[in-house]
């Protein structure tokens, strides 16, 4: 059994892989992609913009034209979804993926310019140079801060050089901040602005502060990318960048856990729509599912267990036949149009008969819900649980009750049940001891997809109705607006807690009938 369990754990993985191979395909060559979505984000808000101040008459005429994205602008939303790599490495990147991050681009900052850039949480400077070379070295003659042979050397002049510093430097020996001007093209101190350094080698003008210098890696590499025409065309083009790169050598970077990337390693991409970390976005929604899923869940089959059987045995009895009625009346009723009849019969609304549901959420408002006891707190989850749970249980109990009376009686029939009753054993025993486990499998088969169903999508309307923010909702958001690093991240977790699901159900078969076994035959 051990063996069979590992090989399942290690079949995980390839259907992963095929998954998220197939989603990543689609993503990235249909078009309207997660770089489709925000571009086309950020041109609808600045149209109703444009619509807004042409109603107001301050427009100037330019509410007609389409908007353009900045390449700057463009080059940073690709970086923060990930997409400023290339095709291969994009693919590699959602599995398990080792290599460093370039921080900036030669994209997203002008010759001659300045810029804050923040990696990795800490906050840096960088430079690019951008005046001729001769003009270089007479401006550093003039300021008294001429280069020397090795900065020299280093010192390309030509556009293509860039410098890197902390946002602060020491004095008195406190942090001070700094920033960048780029009208007179020189750093300065935000506390006293007549602090200035030169921003080719970071030397105080006139003093002997300096900026902290951080070595980087320049690299120029082509990707490929695409641009749309006036005509709407899409058009496929080759970009030649220059990435710039902390330094670091091939072994720190390996052993840099930063480096490392993936959804095998929980490292989830940044959603678009909500513009935090779609890993960070599932564990905060993560417990209303919980609630919600793992209480009908259990819920739902051991009452349909208990009540499956009792029908069975009292087949064809008065208790049989009201109890049959009122499980197809459950059966026929939709969950959401339970919830919605709930809440205008036993809302707090006016028109309700009773009030005795609340309206919304898990909890009671914070005001109330903080200052009540660890009991009267219990209590309040368990009074705003009961709609919504009531709402997911219905449907799956009625079928569920009805295949287990009918497995139970099928079972009831075989001959291992009537030579038992022919050695004498009561109806009872028969039941508990061979009955009931034999009849237990067919509820056990379909033990994965019901999980998983009340889990995710069968909680979607419910959610909705009694406003709770669950992973239903979540996912059907995501799917709305096209969130595509949501879609996948959602996609991945409910994959592996589907497949971890029928892991448990095959090892509920070995349980249930110890005859199933799923070692090789030994001679």
């Amino acid at each position: 059994m051990k063996t069979y369990i590992l090989k399942r754990l290690l079949l995980m993985f390839p259907t992963m892989i095929g998954i998220i191979t197939v989603f990543f395909v689609v993503s990235e060559f249909v078009p309207g992609g997660p770089l489709d979505q925000v571009e086309t984000m950020i041109r609808e808000q600045a149209n109703k913009a444009l619509g807004a101040q042409a109603a107001t008459g301050t427009a100037g005429g330019q509410s007609g034209t389409q908007l353009e994205i900045d390449p700057k602008t463009r080059m940073d939303i690709k970086r923060k979804l990930g997409l400023n790599h290339s095709a291969g490495q994009r693919y590699l990147r959602m599995f398990l993926w080792c290599s460093r991050d370039s921080m900036i681009s030669s994209k997203e900052v002008d010759p001659g310019e300045g810029r804050k850039v923040t990696f990795r949480k800490k906050k840096y400077y960088i430079y690019r140079d951008g005046r001729p070379e001769k003009e270089d070295k007479d401006a550093d003659a003039a300021n008294g801060t001429a280069a020397t042979t090795d900065e020299a050397k280093a010192d390309v002049g030509d556009g293509n050089g860039y410098y890197l510093y902390k946002n602060h430097f020491k004095e008195n020996g406190k942090d001070v901040l700094v920033r960048f001007d780029n009208e007179k093209n020189f750093f300065l101190s935000a506390a006293d602005p007549k602090v200035t350094f030169d921003p080719r080698t970071g030397k105080q003008i006139g003093g002997d502060l300096t900026l902290t210098a951080v070595p980087i890696d320049i690299k120029e590499e082509t990707f490929a990318e695409y641009k749309y025409l006036a005509n709407g065309t899409r058009e496929d083009i080759k970009e030649t960048r220059k990435e710039i790169y902390l330094k670091s050598t091939q072994w720190d970077s390996f052993w840099n856990w930063d480096n490392w990337h993936g959804m095998f390693l929980l490292k989830f991409p940044t959603s678009i729509t909500h513009n935090k970390k779609c890993f960070e976005l599932i564990v905060e929604r993560m417990p209303v599912s919980m609630k919600l899923g793992i209480i009908s869940f259990f819920l739902t089959y051991s009452m349909c267990i208990l009540l499956g059987v009792q029908k069975a045995v009292k087949n064809g009895t008065m208790f049989d036949s009201a109890t049959s009625v009122m499980i197809l009346i459950g059966y026929s009723i939709p969950g959401f149009v339970l919830a919605v009849f709930l809440i205008q019969a036993f809302g707090p609304s006016s028109d309700s008969w009773i009030h005795l549901l609340p309206l919304r959420g898990m909890t009671s408002p914070p005001e109330i819900y903080d200052n009540l006891s660890v009991w009267g707190k219990f209590l309040d989850n368990v009074h705003h649980l009961i709609g919504p749970i009531l709402c997911l249980t219905i449907g799956s109990f009625a079928g569920l009750t009805m295949l287990t009376k009918n497995s139970v009686l099928e079972q009831f029939h075989q001959l291992y049940a009537t030579a038992a009753r022919a050695r004498g054993l009561s109806k009872r025993k028969v039941l508990l001891k061979h009955v009931l486990r034999n009849s237990l499998i067919p509820l056990v088969t379909g033990f994965p997809a019901r999980f998983v169903m009340m889990f995710f999508a069968g909680s979607l309307l419910i959610e909705k109705i009694f406003a709770l923010d669950g992973l239903g909702l979540l996912g059907y958001t995501a799917l709305i607006e096209r969130d595509f690093p949501l879609i996948i991240s959602n996609m991945f977790v409910f994959t592996y807690i589907g497949l971890l699901c029928r892991l448990l159900s095959d090892i509920g078969y070995v349980i249930i009938d110890p005859r199933i076994s799923y070692e090789g035959s030994t001679s």
